[in-house]
């Protein structure tokens, strides 16, 4: 019998709850864990793992589950809660219980989850586990680094010697009866559970062992939740002589029939899918694309377990939805149909998240919750929960609500009861991967070769999920290196993985799907064929079989596209000047005249601001003083309104709220001419849209015209991606084709980026694509059947240059910098899913909401204020919105609207030197720095004088935010 007096839960409850409790409460939770969220393919390969049928697994995982906490049966923890609950502690002064506390301080405070690593191995001896030999001792040295690691970093693993000495040689746990104790407990509950078998391995593969530690998390999480503790508790005390086999017996039956449903009100679960005919799962959809009836024909009675599906072809084609139409098939041959839809930015990812929600509440059998996983998720209004208290603190008085720019909210249900929309407990943090679906950045997927805190979390979620990479040729050999090793472990763990892409080269394909097909245990010189463009590869995880499309596959955005060099001369600082400002008017002339679409989409920031306010000028002085075009006091609404050529400017350094409501106007004016809600400018009205790389991908945009600065040939075809896009946009009589305008370098022998681009491209990829395109002396472009011979030229070990030794310098800069970014990244991850040992896999102490931060492009979050000569302080420029020293809530507590409100009104701003020179009128109240989400923010204090509001100096540079051009930065 054990003593029930030892206990688990104590701070803020009435009376502490004992241990034996909370690990049978964990226990159970695990098995309805097992049961209704580990889809059935990761089910069958841990069992496989552990040499036992699936049945036999569950209750070994559950054993597990439930020791996480065995070691807080040792007296320095058991002592913590004399203060709290002084008259409960008296038990441990009986001689039985008695320990030298004097020495506790001399040894310090262990912390119970190594006590647990410790203790482990030699408790599982003594249920049957082998104790000879060094195989064995690696297999329970595993387990108790498995539930050691229950607090986010897994253990150093116990030395094989060790185990020689009573409790892994940590005397802080405590001889006698802490460790009679502690076999008790393992006794009772292994009786509970049936006596679970013996796992038949020396060891548990990495791949499965991940995956077992994020589900003792979760276990421990939600029987630790205040609600279930509190409900057990009292329970607990209400059954007759408390603590007997007999009444832990009666609470664990009680407990089988309340973890259904605290598992199911934390939102998780697994989704299943209503079909896979793809008519029925876009109805809207008459007549599927090529690309689509090729993917849903090819690959039907072809996908029996994990693969991988690299599908490439033009912007247009419908990738999207063969993505989510493959996730159906290829989820339901793992046994789940759980989807992770992975974008390369916030903003790409807000916009996946409406579309994947209408396809899962149009295809789903039941409600499956889908949370949208990136930084400032919490803040996308269109993501909101429909209890608005809840996480943070609430206003008490309706004069809060002067914050709030939230608009009416559509809850995400279909009529028949099926909800999508996120539980409390998933939109906290480390837990959005958790959901049966979800949608975010690409980053939150890549922490998991990452060694940080709570990685096991991650690999849990990604282990239930078909993960979808979009855009996979848009990144940076750092994280390209990070996105191979995410695959070689997908690959491990059983993963279904698509890759999508517009662009991309066919060496690199055959990299990812390598390492994908590696991880599963694949030989690297696997043959692979060539992937075909546009077209589709499906690798087969478990025999290494590629399937692929058994006839060419067509295309509807076939087209001849005109790609147009235009040498330009810049001075580098000023970049609008000296030629460039006058062939994109000449360019844009017929747009001005008789109307028409076209986007103007430059390198930096900088230059698309001072391009934007030429323009402007050049427009004003031809149509008149009254010219108000570029007017945007309707933006959002997607109203045209004033007189003139339209004219906008969207880039990044916009505030959160501005940038959200010119990129919805963009996408009414520039987007599908048959798609509700869109209404182009009627002719003869022109409109023009200066951007920068944002438009590059995800946005739905179709101009008649494009021009753009030189970038390398994979950018620029993605942005051809934006020129005549939809067949059904009516087109000026000027627009005879498709058209794009390469603003490039003189014809001077060289190519050459202007100083103020930085590094934001290779010189030489630069020198490439220009040569590359020059050499073509004109000719079309045909989209697609041009299109991967271009991608890949660029790439062309014998590109034949027509300046040799200079192409050489810049290839060896170009390969030397990415040999350095792969290096750091081989230098940060993780190994691949092969060793034993899993303490490497957390070492990290690394700040993962810093890494999140796309992955090292560290911006600063500036907020703009505005200051009158009275010292007050406002968050508009107008100064009728005071700035608020404090929130509204309890103690100063800011409430979840006000933070989101704030939020909304910071500028995004690349860290740098300048950082270094804040002063204190740089910094927030101290009731911000309280709140996680506002305490690394940037005041940018702005003088309002009768001519306007002046910016802020951080040493030799001045910020100043400005309605129409966003933050301009700019020399003292």
């Amino acid at each position: 019998m054990v003593d029930d007096r030892l206990w688990g839960k104590a701070k803020g409850l009435e009376r502490p709850y004992p241990l034996v409790g909370h690990l049978v409460d964990t226990a159970l939770v695990a098995g309805v864990l097992w049961d209704e969220v580990l889809e059935a393919g990761q089910r069958e390969r841990i069992s496989a793992a552990l040499g036992l049928d699936v049945r036999d697994t569950r209750s070994v995982v559950m054993l597990w589950a439930g020791l996480h906490d065995i070691g807080k049966i040792m007296p320095v923890f058991q002592d913590a809660a004399r203060d709290e609950h002084p008259g409960h502690c008296g038990f441990l002064d009986e001689p039985r219980y008695t320990h030298d506390r004097s020495r506790d301080s001399q040894v310090g405070r262990v912390g119970h989850e190594h006590a647990t690593a410790k203790a482990v191995p030699g408790l599982l001896g003594g249920l049957g586990y082998p104790e000879d030999g060094m195989a064995e001792y690696q297999l329970r040295c595993q387990v108790g680094q498995i539930l050691g690691g229950h607090h986010g970093r897994y253990p150093l693993g116990i030395e094989e010697d060790e185990l020689e000495v009573t409790d892994g040689g940590m005397v802080e746990l405590g001889g006698g009866a802490w460790a009679q104790e502690r076999r008790e407990h393992v006794a009772l509950l292994r009786d509970l559970l049936g006596e679970p078998a013996v796992p038949q391995v020396e060891a548990v593969p990495v791949a499965c062992a991940v995956v077992i530690a994020g589900l003792v998390i979760v276990s421990d999480w939600l029987a630790s939740q205040e609600h279930v503790v509190e409900g057990r508790l009292t329970a607990w005390f209400s059954c007759p002589e408390p603590g007997t086999p007999r009444a832990v017996r009666a609470h664990a039956a009680q407990m089988s029939a309340h973890a259904p449903g605290i598992v199911a009100d934390a939102g998780l679960s697994r989704s299943a899918f209503r079909t896979q005919e793809f008519a029925d799962q876009f109805p809207e959809i008459t007549d599927p694309h090529p690309l689509q009836r090729s993917v849903e024909q090819g690959m039907r009675g072809k996908v029996s377990g994990p693969g991988i599906l690299l599908v490439t072809a033009p912007t247009g084609e419908g990738k999207t939805e063969v993505a989510l139409h493959a996730a159906t098939v290829m989820g339901d041959a793992v046994g789940g149909s759980g989807v992770l839809f992975a974008l390369p930015t916030q903003a790409t990812a807000n916009q996946m998240y409406e579309r994947v929600r209408g396809f899962a509440l149009r295809n789903l059998t039941d409600s499956a919750q889908i949370t949208l996983s990136h930084r400032d998720a919490d803040f996308n209004e269109r993501y909101q929960p429909g209890d608005e208290s809840s996480g943070a603190e609430e206003a008490d008085n309706p004069e809060s609500r002067v914050l709030s720019h939230d608009a009416d909210r559509e809850i995400g249900s279909r009529g028949d009861g099926v909800s999508v929309e996120a539980s409390r407990w998933l939109r906290q943090r480390w837990r959005g991967l958790l959901a049966p679906i979800s949608v975010g950045t690409i980053d939150q997927a890549l922490m998991g070769v990452l060694p940080l805190r709570y990685n096991a979390l991650r690999h849990l979620g990604l282990a239930g999920k078909t993960v979808v990479v979009d855009e996979a040729h848009s990144y940076d050999a750092f994280t390209h290196a990070l996105l191979l090793r995410l695959l070689n472990w997908l690959g491990g763990i059983g993963v279904p993985v698509i890759l999508l892409s517009a662009t991309l080269t066919g060496e690199t394909a055959r990299g990812l799907v390598r390492a994908y097909l590696t991880g599963a245990g694949h030989s690297r010189s696997v043959e692979m064929p060539t992937p075909k463009y546009p077209g589709w590869l499906y690798a087969d995880g478990r025999t290494g079989a590629f399937v692929t499309p058994s006839a060419p596959v067509g295309t509807v955005r076939s087209r001849d596209l005109d790609i147009t060099v235009r040498r330009v001369t810049h001075t580098y600082e000023t970049a609008v000047l000296n030629g460039r400002l006058d062939i994109v008017l000449r360019e844009l002339d017929q747009v001005v005249r008789t109307g028409g679409c076209a986007a103007v989409i430059c390198t930096t920031v900088g230059e698309a601001q001072d391009t934007y306010a030429a323009l402007r000028e050049h427009l004003a002085g031809i149509h008149g003083p009254g010219y108000t075009g570029w007017d945007d006091r309707a933006s959002g609404t997607g109203e045209v309104s004033g007189d003139g050529t339209l004219l906008r400017l969207l880039h990044s350094r916009f505030p959160t709220y501005r940038r959200a409501e010119l990129t919805a106007e963009a996408e009414t004016w520039f987007g599908r001419g048959d798609k509700k809600g869109a209404r182009r400018p009627p002719l003869p009205r022109g409109a023009i849209l200066v951007a920068t790389q944002v438009i590059e991908q995800s946005l739905d945009l179709d101009f008649d015209l494009v021009l753009s600065d030189l970038a390398p040939m994979a950018q620029l075809l993605q942005r051809a991606g934006r020129v005549w896009r939809h067949a059904a946009t009516p087109r000026p009589a000027w627009a005879a084709g498709p058209r794009l305008v390469v603003l490039a370098s003189p014809a001077d022998g060289t190519t050459r980026a202007p100083r103020s681009w930085g590094d934001v491209y290779s010189d030489s990829l630069l020198q490439r694509t220009e040569e590359l395109l020059t050499a073509r002396r004109g000719a079309t472009v045909a989209i697609p059947g041009d299109v991967q011979a271009l991608v890949d030229g660029v790439y062309d070990e014998e590109f034949r240059s027509r300046s040799p030794e200079e192409l050489l310098k810049r290839d060896i800069d170009r390969l030397g910098d990415d040999l350095a970014r792969q290096g750091l990244a081989s230098l940060v991850m993780i190994a691949p899913p092969s060793l034993a040992d899993l303490h490497g896999l957390t070492a990290s102490e690394a700040d993962a909401d810093l890494i999140a931060t796309r992955l090292g492009a560290e911006t600063v979050q500036l907020l703009p204020i505005y200051e009158k000569q009275d010292g007050h302080r406002w968050l508009d420029e107008a100064c009728t919105i005071p700035l608020p020293p404090s929130g509204s809530g309890r103690n100063g507590r800011f409430t979840r609207a006000e933070v989101r409100a704030l939020l909304n009104l910071v500028v995004p701003y690349r860290h740098g030197a300048w950082h270094a020179a804040r002063t204190a009128e740089h910094q927030p109240p101290t009731a911000w720095r309280k709140e996680p989400r506002l305490a690394r923010i940037v005041f940018l204090p702005h003088r309002v004088t009768g001519q306007g509001a002046l910016g802020s100096s951080f040493g030799d540079l001045n910020l100043r935010v400005d309605h129409a051009l966003g933050l301009r930065a700019s020399s003292v």
